[in-house]
């Protein structure tokens, strides 16, 4: 094999037929030909059966073979003796997986002649040369199975990926990680959310070809990402011309009703609702592909109209109930997709690739007041600018035998523009728990332009050199970024209540309730600002395969990016270089046979700073809450009015010492933002592994995965870097340069006014003492069970995953508070709210089981499956308050771990309760129990037939058909207000969703 490794190379060439840049990688076909004499006279041809290229190579001394980079797709494989076909077999190619096929002839002498007895191919289930985790699964396999059609459900098949919070959309998380630490890509171009890393562009599943889905042990060639990764292929033309047209229809008269939550444990007014959901889609997709010119230029391209209905109810917090009814729709012209792919084979060893598509829509939204399970009038409406538009131009030279280059440019667009009609009325919140909760005018929220675009550039040449199969190349992105948002009506308004004795964190300290009574009041948040602004990424990677034996290959990557952003003034903002970030890993087969692998990995891996970092702290964002006491509210907008600031009722130093002070518009430097010793954000991974192949249709496996934070980064905001936020490693020794504002550790100090540039000498460095942090912790462990099975009739897939995520934070996002703010959550803001913090982290989901797959009881009819049983997540009590005074360790807002008890004995004797008086419940994360078990089943039935020569197929897919619909996600914050219980707390947030009916037809011709 290793001798064949150099001639093999030319078969590269072949890689262009899907015009790919990487990471969208092609596979290999590794093969050995069994009782030969005079090897020498062997040679293997290889044939895509859709696009007619053709490579052959002469076998090796050892009568091993290895076609290089294949694309996908099907393969006729001959095995010639001095031109004559003596063999031959046919093989599947998959995205990211190679195949192995090992023929045995057995030779006879007669009469001095040799005959050739023909045994054919073994195909192997195992791909003995890559050491990645994950999942590589085709759109037909997709097609026989009941598997919602977007990119989050194909990803849930893969073991250690668990169903992301409802908070943040339809998301995934791989190996503990955060929902925001995932990367995606359609044919070698990034598709990642890049202001938060929130999901994923997507293309019509009928354009999709494959789904690669890897779950840890990436090659170097990956990167920006600490969780998974997609990886996705679309169709290519090929030698025949094929027409398609595919109606999918999801009927909401075929939706089962949704649940509702209640407060005061059940008995107090509805809190979620999801009883008035309901879905109408109609989605027709007509496709068509073929070659311009036969064997040199082909195409493939689709159109794909949409008409969506849907309804829901929104609004509220965690202190408040849903308060909207909303309506949406979208269709015709406002609703169409279109995307196409162009290759043009040059010659045999050049090709381009141009592949686009646009998936811009207009919704339309009518906003309707709800309370309490009774919808009333139109109140607002929006029109949402959603989608966008992509393009990339790849390039493939088989410069020689042994070198190949390739290179791609491509661009993303995506727009989240929300287009209010009511710009009058302020947002209105009422989390007093009361029965007659106080309403807006309208809809509140905010507005402005908000769009991102991301520009992308890949070199990647791989060189053979006797066993080593050497890559390296660079990948660039620019990713730019326009976020403005103004808050409608001026104000964000919410409605509180304060215990007797309960406390208002601001700014200075806390603000005590002395009067003896509950007091009512109102916070009002002013996040007003931003502005264009960007980043860009930079990455270098080597890597070296290299087959040291037949039955044992190593690969050695090594791989730095570059992370720097710029804020709104052009100004740099933050700057990163990584430290060389190894990717190791091995496979074995100990047996020889191909039957058995035993492989192991371990990587390190770093995600960028968010641009929605950069949002929050360099595009003039001004984000100040200030409480206030109100004698009145407007019976029209729902305003308070009569305003006191909250210090002069209950303390002294009226505005400024009733604020909280999240965000300036002054935009800082870097010397100010970024501490000089922050490293950026990197996990580190162990994977060890077993698979085996017990008969032609069983293979079993089982891995142990560790994964853990080797440097958190995240923005401290205490009084040491007032008024700004500060980048740090949290637990270590941090050094920034001041602005105007000097903190001793008990009184400011201020010199200067603040303009955001760093004032001459003031480096000053901190330890993780006088910072007052922990050290990040965020630990991944699991153990990994699969068997799957693959017969003529049936195939499935079981799989079995222990798992443990425990830590105190969770990563990018926070997801047992639902806050997106990927990169700067509160977590590590002050002291405070990291006490308590070590835990259960919100992904750790003990158990989880699936099983899907798919059965032909008689010709021409599909059944498929799709079921998971998972257990619960862990519940944690989030309060408002803090035991303690002390300003270096409470900054003014944030969850704690701790519950007021009402209780403050006057131990000093002022007749008053002082903050180190109170007593306080200390609940640790996650020791609340854990939300219920989940079991999901999904039921799907395909008939094909034929109608005059058109292939035509009718099916229908249920999904959850048993309608289970336990909770997913739960309240966790018990306080309102300090002292104040939440009327909310333990109310569901979310529920399965309810059984629902996909009805599809196809015709292909």
């Amino acid at each position: 094999m290793k001798s064949i490794f150099r001639k093999s190379m030319t078969a590269i060439a072949v890689s262009v037929s899907l015009g790919l840049a990487l990471p969208a990688a092609a596979s290999d076909v590794i093969g050995s030909i069994e009782n030969i004499s005079n090897a020498t006279a062997y040679s293997v041809k290889v044939k895509n059966t859709g696009t007619g290229l053709e490579r052959t190579l002469n076998v090796s001394s050892t009568g091993s073979f290895r076609f290089a980079s294949l694309p996908s797709g099907n393969y006729e494989i001959q095995i010639l003796k001095d031109g004559s076909v003596v063999a031959e077999d046919t093989v599947r190619v998959s995205l990211g997986a190679n195949s192995r096929a090992n023929f045995d002839l057995s030779q006879v002498s007669n009469a001095g002649l040799e005959r050739i007895q023909v045994m054919g191919a073994r195909v192997s289930s195992i791909d003995l040369t890559t050491a990645d985790s994950g999942l590589v699964i085709t759109d037909a396999e997709i097609d026989r199975m009941p598997i919602s059609r977007d990119l989050t459900s194909v990803a849930l098949l893969a073991p250690g990926a668990v169903k992301g919070d409802s908070a943040f959309g339809n998301t995934a998380s791989f190996g503990g990680s955060s929902v925001a630490e995932n990367a995606c890509y359609i044919n070698g171009l990034e598709v990642t959310n890049t202001r938060q890393g929130l999901g994923c562009g997507e293309v019509p599943f009928e354009f999709y070809d494959q789904f690669q889905v890897k779950t840890g042990g990436y090659s170097a060639k990956f990167g920006r990402a600490t969780g998974g990764t997609i990886n996705t292929t679309t169709k290519s033309g090929t030698n025949e011309w094929e027409f398609s047209a595919v109606v999918q229809y999801q009927p909401d008269s075929l939706q089962e009703e949704g649940s509702i939550s209640r407060g005061k444990n059940g008995a107090g007014l509805i809190f979620r609702d999801e009883s008035f959901d309901s879905d109408n889609k109609t989605d027709v997709t007509l496709a068509v592909g073929g070659p311009l010119i036969e064997d040199t230029l082909f195409f493939y391209g689709l159109v794909n109209p949409r008409d969506t209905e849907s309804t829901y109810t929104w609004g509220g917090d965690q202190y408040s109930p849903n308060d909207q009814y909303r309506t949406e729709s979208a269709s015709g012209g406002d609703n169409l997709f279109w995307g196409g792919k162009l290759d043009w084979d040059i010659n045999e060893n050049h090709r381009l690739s141009y592949f686009a598509y646009s998936n811009r829509r207009d919704i339309e939204r009518s906003i309707y007041s709800y309370s309490n399970g009774v919808i009333g009038d139109r109140k607002d409406g929006a029109l949402l600018k959603r989608g966008g538009e992509a393009q990339s131009l790849s390039y493939t030279g088989v410069l020689t035998e042994d070198l190949v280059v390739t290179a791609m440019a491509g661009k993303i667009e995506t727009e989240y523009e929300t287009q209010s009609e009511n710009l009058t009325c302020p947002s209105i919140t009422d989390s007093r728990g009361g029965s007659n909760p106080i309403t807006g005018c309208g809809a509140g929220g905010s507005f402005g332009a908000n769009n991102d675009e991301n520009t992308q550039y890949r070199l990647d040449i791989e060189y053979v050199w006797n066993d080593h199969s050497i890559s390296f190349g660079v990948d660039y992105q620019e990713r730019e970024s326009v976020n403005i948002s103004r808050p409608i009506g001026g104000h964000s308004y919410d409605y509180k209540t304060l215990a007797d004795n309960g406390s208002f964190q601001a700014d200075n300290g806390a603000l005590i309730n002395n009067t003896g009574n509950v007091l009512q009041y109102v916070e009002d948040r002013v996040f007003d600002g931003g502005g264009s602004f960007k980043s860009e990424l930079t990455a270098y990677y080597i890597e070296d395969n290299w087959q040291v034996t037949d039955d044992f290959a190593v690969t050695v990557g090594l791989r730095i990016d570059e992370f720097d952003s710029w804020g709104t003034t052009d100004a740099l903002l933050s700057s990163f270089k990584t430290d060389v970030a190894p990717r190791l890993g091995f496979t074995w087969d100990p047996t020889s046979t191909g039957d058995t692998k035993v492989y192991g990995t371990y990587g390190r891996y770093y995600l960028p700073v968010a641009n929605n970092t950069i949002f929050r702290a360099a595009s003039g964002v001004s984000d100040i809450t200030t409480a206030y006491t109100y004698s009145g509210v407007d019976a029209t907008t729902g305003a308070p009015t009569g305003l006191t600031p909250l210090a002069d009722t209950i303390g002294s130093g009226g505005l400024d010492n009733s604020q909280q002070v999240s965000g300036v518009p002054v935009i800082p430097t870097k010397d100010v933002f970024q501490s000089q010793e922050a490293d950026p954000f990197a996990k580190d991974e162990y994977i060890i592994g077993v698979q085996q192949a017990l008969n032609e249709e069983y293979t079993v496996g089982i891995k142990g995965i560790y994964r853990e934070v080797a440097t958190a980064l995240d923005d401290y905001c205490g009084r040491y870097a007032y008024p700004y936020c500060v980048l740090v490693n949290p637990g270590s020794t941090s050094s920034w340069y001041k602005d105007g504002t000097y903190w001793n550790g008990s009184s400011y100090d201020s010199r200067v006014d603040g303009d955001g540039i760093a004032d001459p000498g003031s480096l000053t460095t901190y330890s993780p003492e006088t910072i007052g942090l922990p050290k990040a912790n965020n630990e991944y462990t699991a153990l990994e069970f699969s068997l799957d099975y693959k017969a003529d009739t049936i195939r499935y897939q079981f799989g079995y995953t222990w798992a443990r995520s425990i830590g105190n934070f969770e990563g990018a996002v926070k997801s047992d508070i639902g806050q997106a703010d990927a990169g700067i959550t509160q977590d590590f803001d002050f002291p405070a709210v990291m006490d308590g913090s070590q835990g259960y982290q919100p992904n750790d989901r003990r158990h989880t089981f699936k099983f899907f797959g798919s059965w032909e009881p008689v010709e021409n009819l599909t059944v498929g499956w799709n079921a998971t049983l998972q257990s619960g997540r862990p519940k944690s009590l989030f309060g408002q308050g803090y035991p303690s005074n002390d300003p270096n360790l409470f900054g003014g807002y944030g969850d704690t771990f701790y519950i007021y008890t009402n209780e403050c004995p006057d131990t000093n004797g002022n007749s008053e309760c002082d903050q180190d008086e109170k007593i306080y419940e200390k609940h640790t994360r996650g020791t609340n129990g854990r939300t219920p078990w989940t079991f999901n089943l999904d039921l799907s039935a395909a008939y094909d037939f034929t109608v005059s020569d058109i292939d035509m197929r009718a099916s229908i897919n249920i999904f959850n058909i048993l309608n289970t619909q336990s909770e997913y996600s739960i309240n966790e914050h018990y306080e309102q207000s300090e002292g104040e219980v939440n009327a909310y707390h333990n109310a569901a947030y979310s529920w399965q969703t309810p059984r629902f009916v996909r009805l599809g037809f196809e015709a292909r011709f």
